[in-house]
This record gives C-alpha cells, sequence and structure tokens, in this order.
C-alpha cells in the first residue's frame, strides 16, 4: 500500500464535511427598508408594477449615485465594458439604512452558522455601497477588493426592485451558484421582502446583463470581531470527528512516512496579504486557524487536535514561464513593487521571498500531498465532483494565479497593498515513537521484540541442537559397553 492510497481515508473524510462558501436566504422587514442621505432626507424602495415603472420610480436615487468603478491590478477605473451600474458608498455619512440590520435581523448568526460553523468569534456587517443596475448594467466576473485584515467576505442585499434577468452567480473552483432574484422579486407575496447573500471575498461573482428594470442592491463588509478572542476549540465530537480519525490513523499506521515528513493540503480558498502570513511564519494555533475560511479551517483545528504542528505556506502562479513558486511568506509591497507584467525566471528569483526550486523543477515541493498539488499548468484537485451544483463539495476547478499575473478584476476599487494568493497547510508528521506517534514503532523493531520474548521456529531449533551435541558422547559411550 502506497502513501496516496493511506492519504484516501483523509481525503474523504475532508471531502465528506459540509463546508458551503456562501450562505443565502430571505428576510421581510417590519417596515419597508428605507435609505437616509446625508441631508436628512429619506427614500423607500418599493416594487413597482414592472420593470420600466421600475426604473422611473428609482430616478430620483439613481440621480444620486455616481458611476461605478472597478479596481483592475493596480488602477481604480470605469469602464462599461467591465461594469455597467451607478453606486452610491456609505463612507463618511453618504447614507444610512432604516427598518433593517442584519444583525438583528438573524443574517449574520445564519452566515456564521452556514460559513463558519467552527468559527467562535462573532462576526460584523459594515455597511459599505447602495448599487443599482439598469437595462444593460453588468459587472464582469471578479473578486472582491480585499479591505483589512478582518475582513472575510461580503454581504450583498436585494431590495424589492423589479427586474428581469441580471442574475447573481457566484463560482468558485467548478462549483456554481445562481440568484434570479428578479424573478423571485416579481412572484412574492410580501411586497418589501429581502433576498441576501453572502460569500467569501476570494469567490468569482458576476451580475448578468440586466435586460428590463433597476436592479439595487446594498452591499456589506463581513468582519471578525477581532477584539474578542476565540473560545477554546469544541469537543472532538462535534469538529469534523470523521477528518480528526483519519489523521490519528494516519499517525498509527507505522508504514506511513516513518521518519516523518510533512503533508500538504491545497487550500480551498484564497488569501490575501495582512500580518498573519507576512515577514515571519509561526504554526499554527487554534486562534490563527479560525482566520481560515471553510474546509481549509477544519483540516487545521482537525490536525492541530490530533497534536500535529500546522503551517500556511503561500504559493504563487507564474504565467509568464509557467511555473509554480513556494514562498516563505506573503510579498512585501516593496517586493510586489518589483513584480512586472513579464519577468524573467531570475528576475522572479530575486525579487521574492522563494522558498526552493519551482515546481516543475522538483516536482512536489518535498511535500506528501492530500491533494495534488498546486500547479500554474493544471491546477486541477484531485477530487471529481458528481454533483457540481452543490455549494458543499470541495472545491475542484482551477486554481488561481495572484493579482499581478492577470487573472480578473477586483471589485469596486484597485487594491495597492493586498492581493489574493493561493496557499496551502503544511501539517508535519514526527517521525515514529515521538509526539503523537510515541507509541509507533517500526514493524521491524516490534517483530525483533517479539522473537526475543517469545521465540521462533529458527530459535527452537537452534536451541535442540545444542542439547543433542551435548547427548551424542554419552551415547556413543554406551554403545562402546555394550560392544
Amino acid at each position: 500500500m502506497n502513501d496516496e492510497t493511506r492519504l484516501e481515508k483523509l481525503r474523504w473524510a475532508i471531502h465528506g464535511v459540509k463546508a458551503p462558501f456562501s450562505s443565502a436566504g430571505t428576510f421581510v422587514p417590519d417596515k419597508p427598508l428605507t435609505l437616509v442621505f446625508r441631508d436628512k432626507s429619506r427614500f423607500t424602495v418599493e416594487r413597482a408594477e414592472n420593470g420600466y415603472a421600475q426604473v422611473k420610480a428609482l430616478q430620483p436615487l439613481i440621480d444620486r449615485c455616481q458611476p461605478a468603478a472597478f479596481g483592475d491590478k493596480r488602477r481604480t477605473r470605469i469602464d462599461r465594458s467591465v461594469r455597467d451600474a451607478v453606486q452610491l458608498k456609505a463612507e463618511n455619512g453618504g447614507f444610512s439604512v432604516e427598518h433593517f440590520d442584519p444583525e438583528t435581523a438573524g443574517i449574520l448568526d445564519a452566515i456564521r452558522h452556514q460559513m463558519l460553523p467552527y468559527d467562535s468569534p462573532p462576526i460584523t456587517a459594515e455597511l459599505y455601497a447602495l448599487n443599482v443596475y439598469t437595462s444593460g448594467g453588468h459587472f464582469a466576473p471578479h473578486k472582491d477588493t480585499p479591505r483589512g485584515q478582518d475582513m472575510f467576505g461580503t454581504l450583498v442585499v436585494c431590495l424589492p426592485s423589479q427586474f428581469w434577468r441580471g442574475d447573481f452567480v457566484l463560482t468558485h473552483r467548478g462549483v456554481v451558484q445562481r440568484f434570479d432574484w428578479g424573478t423571485a422579486i416579481g412572484k412574492q407575496s410580501e411586497a418589501h421582502q429581502l433576498h441576501w447573500a453572502a460569500f467569501f471575498g476570494d469567490v468569482d461573482h458576476q451580475i448578468e446583463a440586466v435586460i428590463v428594470g433597476a436592479r439595487a442592491t446594498i452591499t456589506y463588509l463581513l468582519r471578525r470581531d477581532a477584539k474578542i478572542e476565540s473560545s477554546p476549540p469544541v469537543a472532538d465530537e462535534d469538529l469534523a470527528p470523521t477528518i480528526l480519525e483519519a489523521w490519528r490513523a494516519l499517525l498509527e499506521d507505522a508504514t506511513f512516512l516513518p521518519q516523518g515528513g510533512i503533508v500538504g493540503y491545497p487550500c480551498c480558498h484564497l488569501y490575501h496579504q495582512d500580518a498573519r502570513f507576512q515577514v515571519k511564519q509561526t504554526p499554527l494555533d487554534q486562534r490563527s486557524a479560525n482566520m481560515l475560511k471553510g474546509r481549509d479551517q477544519l483540516v487545521a483545528a482537525t490536525a492541530l487536535q490530533a497534536g500535529l504542528d500546522v503551517n500556511f505556506a503561500p504559493y504563487l502562479f507564474e504565467n509568464c514561464v509557467h511555473e509554480t513558486w513556494q514562498l516563505e511568506r506573503f510579498p512585501t509591497p516593496k517586493e510586489k513593487a518589483r513584480m512586472k507584467r513579464r519577468m524573467e525566471l531570475s528576475d522572479l528569483e530575486s525579487a521574492l521571498a522563494i522558498r526552493g526550486e519551482s515546481l516543475e523543477k522538483v516536482g512536489d515541493f518535498g511535500v506528501t500531498w492530500v491533494e495534488s498539488p498546486p500547479s500554474s499548468r493544471s491546477g486541477v484537485a484531485l477530487h471529481d465532483p458528481s454533483e457540481e451544483s452543490s455549494s458543499e463539495l470541495p472545491a475542484a476547478g482551477r486554481l488561481h494565479s495572484c493579482e499581478y499575473c492577470e487573472w480578473g478584476y477586483f471589485g469596486n476599487e484597485a487594491s495597492d497593498v493586498d492581493f489574493y494568493i493561493y496557499a496551502a497547510l503544511h501539517v508535519q508528521i514526527p517521525k515514529l515513537g515521538e509526539g503523537p506517534r510515541a507509541n509507533v514503532q517500526p514493524l521491524g523493531r516490534a517483530t525483533k521484540k517479539k522473537t526475543r520474548g517469545v521465540g521462533t521456529k529458527g530459535s527452537v531449533t537452534k536451541k535442540k541442537s545444542r542439547v543433542l551435541k551435548k547427548k551424542s558422547p554419552a551415547k556413543s559411550r554406551k554403545k562402546d559397553d555394550r560392544g
């Protein structure tokens, strides 16, 4: 049995745990949601008779907005071929919301329960912007611009405004979710019912073209409350017990990495640069593991519960010479500034804190992978989902390269400091007889002990041989007496 076969139980245990990348639902406020502007005027978005009437009804709101921008690498720009919408930001008192709050509505609890089920710190929602898409309005596939270390995702709330098409589409490594809010709003019995969806910031999302009407949404930045300490990890029986059992089974297997080594788990999500992943890498603990997303968090937390050391390792996909590099840490702003759109191999090596050779030179980076290792060429995980529409399946499509490698657009504005990067969890497996494998002995050693204590067929034969040799002279003497 090879290591690949031994890891199969762990791989499928990980895939068998629910870890959706999004959460969605509806909410009916007691009173219609109302926008309050800086000049204290109010505007209530109410469902009109049809899409044409809706645009006319929302015109005073549209007039308050500006053309919506987006981030393109390190620039913030406006291009209607990429994003055709108008926007009003909430910053500096641009507007506030009455008769609706995500926390009191129970939406934050729902998001936390579905997307961060093992993450104990509470989450907050920061009002960010109002967006309106009218006929022809759309937004090409993009990721959210990272805004701070504690931001983990976005909440989009669709107001009860009539529109047709303009589907909201989430795509995460082969898994697609589609929200047809326009049709739902037209059919709903509660005229001021709201529709909402939350998702991790690295998830690709787009707004397909609106055919008629006005699609109006308000967005919130989802943040972890950094002021509150994480509580102790939940009990073993509650924290993905099948994954924990799989880790322990590997540790008890004397034939699996008997001299120790690193087991690598390619993260399902991308991560952006912040203090946790920059300058000096230290092993994760339960608190820092809670900063991971979805299935990544479960893998790290269960490995820690099994007594293993876990490290967060960034990887960079380079699209000029198509290689993958294992980094010591996230690139610093100065290092990023040295990057060009196209770079020679030697330039890349001198610009970044590269841990070792590229994947194409050294194979698997000296890591035993639970899934196929990150690669700029294939980037496809081993798991082949049979139900691509399920958000609970592991991410299994193409892996993403980092921002400078031209993978796409950022939402709303450019990102000068932060960018998403692919990562993997490196789990240190101790050699037999050490740490959580203290009671596991090499197979050869165990057999030898048994041989000395009980004896083998060979040892018994040897003993009998010695006895026969002792008696032989006596028998000879008796024969001589008789003769």
